[in-house]
């Protein structure tokens, strides 16, 4: 319903479209669209997620209890529509996932680095997504509120400058601004500063969960905005990461997942490398990262475990 719309007709409190729908469904269609989107992360070795949970207290619950039988890992980054609503919101979930940083005035910001300091949450923000306002940035990096920017679209390289020295935290979403017309990530400026970003699927409503496509989206732009400089590269390694260990680690989960070492949560999927899109004449170790990458659909994840047990089969 959202095709060829643009982004404040789809996304935008309280009227627009995503909002009305949300509005006029009952709980128990909205439940099952959560648990049916959960299924279809599995199915796509998806073992982990973070929501940015809308809609405040009543979000978190209804997430949690649609969750509450499927074993897959998340993080729930709450919204507070009111100040008074912060305490509650912070407390429920796992961080704060910002929509936008004009949400935070002096009020917010007090409120939020006083419950801050008393936890390891995280505060992840939307950021330069359709454009780029230089006094919000300013202001997100200099407050020192914010670990995890989201989107930066529209980042120049002084910005991705300041995020690198900052030490935060920067996630694409190549694939979702496109959908609506946004533009590219930085990618060429954000590979020569070594930042190590990872990768998001945004919203469900208008994107699947599929990190390989993403892999894959991003790759193809690269080689586009690259062309005339070969001196970068983006191997599938760095593409890889930035859905396992650089995931992992700008959530601060690098301890427990987002790569297989001994004392981590046995969270990986098992691919068939003798199905028929994989077939190559010449395999060795070092073809087998981009033939992955460039090749794996959804149907060659044949079991997904996490924590050790087995979640999906094919």
């Amino acid at each position: 319903m959202g095709y060829n719309k643009e982004l404040e007709q789809i996304v935008s409190a309280p009227i627009g479209l995503k909002h009305r729908l949300l509005d006029r469904v009952s709980k128990e269609t909205k439940i099952m669209g959560i648990q049916n989107a959960v299924k279809e992360m599995l199915s796509n070795g998806i073992t982990c997620f973070m929501d940015f949970r809308e809609r405040g207290i009543e979000g978190i619950n209804l997430l949690k209890e649609a969750l509450i039988d499927l074993p897959i890992n998340y993080q729930i980054y709450g919204r507070f529509e009111a100040t008074e609503d912060i305490r509650g919101v912070f407390n429920l979930s796992d961080g704060i996932g910002l929509p936008n940083y004009n949400r935070i005035n002096q009020d917010n910001l007090e409120r939020l680095r006083k419950l801050k300091e008393k936890s390891d949450k995280l505060i992840a923000c939307h950021c330069a997504e359709k454009r780029r306002e230089e006094n919000l940035i300013t202001n997100l990096i200099s407050d020192k509120l914010v670990d995890v920017i989201i989107h930066g679209t529209q980042l120049i390289k002084d910005d991705l400058q300041r995020i690198k020295s900052n030490d935060l935290s920067l996630v694409f979403c190549p694939i979702n601004n496109s959908y609506f017309g946004l533009g590219f990530p930085p990618i060429i400026e954000t590979l020569k500063l070594e930042l190590p970003i990872s990768l998001g699927t945004d919203n469900l409503m208008t994107n699947s969960p599929d990190l390989f496509e993403e892999m894959r989206y991003l790759y193809n732009i690269f080689n586009i905005l690259n062309k005339n400089n070969k001196n970068i590269k983006l191997t599938a390694i760095d593409l890889l990461k930035m859905v396992t260990i650089n995931a992992a680690r700008n959530f601060k989960l690098d301890k427990t997942m987002g790569s297989i070492e001994k004392g981590k949560s046995a969270e990986f999927f098992i691919i068939d490398l003798s199905d028929i899109n994989f077939y190559s004449t010449e395999m060795d170790y070092n073809l087998i990262y981009p033939l992955i990458v460039q090749r794996c659909k959804p149907e060659n994840i044949k079991k997904v475990y996490i924590k050790g047990e087995q979640v999906f089969k094919r």
